[in-house]
C-alpha cells in the first residue's frame, strides 16, 4: 500500500473519530462558552484583579475561572467559574470583606457616612448567576458567511489563473482541500479535548490561509511546468 493511501486512511479515521466524539460528548468549550456560574463584587475604593484571582484560586482550587473588571472605575469585578457552590461563594465574599472592608480601617472610623455606605458585603446580597453554554454553531456563526465568500472568490481566482491545469481539477482541489483540512483540525480538537473557542477559531483561520498558500504554490509550479513544456514543443 502506498504511503499516500495510508495517510488518506489515517485522515479518514481521525475525522470519523472526531465526529463520533462531537456527537457523543461534544467539544470541550472554553470557559466563556461553556455552562458556568458568575458572581459580581464591588466596593468604593477600587479592586486589584490579582488579589481577587488569588482569593478565588484558594477557594475553587483546580476549577477553571476567569476574573475580569466590570466597570472602568475599577471598583467592580466579575468572577466566572466552571462551577461554584454557595459555600464557595460565601468563602470568596468573606475573603473579599477581609481584604477590602477591614473592621480596623481608619477611614471608616472617621466618617460615619462612609462607614454606612462602605459596610461589608452580606453573603445573601451576592447571588450566583447560572449562564447556559453557547452552542458551537453560535460560536462559529459570525465566520460562516465571510468564510463562504472568501472560498468562492478564491475558487474563482484559481479557476481563472490556473485554467491550463483543468477547471475540474482546480475547482475540486480548491474546495475539497481546505474543507478536509478544517474538518481534520476540528476533529483533532474534539478528540484531544483542547478547549474550543477563540483560539480554535484563530487556528482555523490560520490553517485556511496556510492551505491556500500551499495550493497557490502547487498550482503555480504546475502552471510553469506546463508552459515550459509548451515552449520546448514549439
Amino acid at each position: 500500500m502506498k504511503l499516500k493511501n495510508i495517510i488518506y486512511i489515517i485522515i479518514c479515521l481521525i475525522i470519523v473519530a472526531g465526529i463520533v466524539v462531537w456527537k457523543t460528548v461534544g467539544f470541550n468549550m472554553e470557559l466563556q462558552y461553556s455552562s458556568r456560574k458568575q458572581i459580581e463584587l464591588t466596593n468604593k475604593t477600587g479592586i486589584e484583579i490579582s488579589d481577587i484571582k488569588k482569593m478565588v484560586s484558594e477557594v475553587l482550587g483546580n476549577t477553571r475561572f476567569i476574573v475580569q473588571p466590570v466597570e472602568t472605575f475599577g471598583n467592580a469585578v466579575s468572577i466566572v467559574a466552571e462551577d461554584m457552590t454557595e459555600e464557595q461563594k460565601n468563602s470568596i465574599v468573606e475573603k473579599f470583606n477581609e481584604k477590602y472592608y477591614s473592621e480596623n480601617s481608619s477611614e471608616e472610623s472617621k466618617e460615619s457616612s462612609d462607614k454606612s455606605s462602605d459596610k461589608k458585603i452580606d453573603n445573601d446580597d451576592i447571588k450566583i448567576v447560572s449562564i447556559p453554554f453557547t452552542r458551537v454553531k453560535d460560536v462559529i456563526k459570525p465566520y460562516i458567511l465571510p468564510g463562504i465568500i472568501t472560498l468562492v472568490l478564491v475558487t474563482m481566482y484559481f479557476t481563472i489563473r490556473f485554467r491550463r491545469l483543468g477547471y475540474k481539477k482546480i475547482f475540486a482541489k480548491t474546495l475539497i482541500v481546505p474543507v478536509v483540512a478544517e474538518t481534520l483540525m476540528f476533529s483533532i480538537i474534539a478528540i484531544t479535548r483542547i478547549p474550543f473557542g477563540r483560539i480554535a477559531i484563530t487556528l482555523g483561520i490560520a490553517l485556511y490561509l496556510m492551505t491556500i498558500f500551499v495550493l497557490t504554490n502547487k498550482f503555480e509550479n504546475e502552471r510553469i511546468k506546463i508552459l515550459e513544456e509548451l515552449e520546448n514543443n514549439n
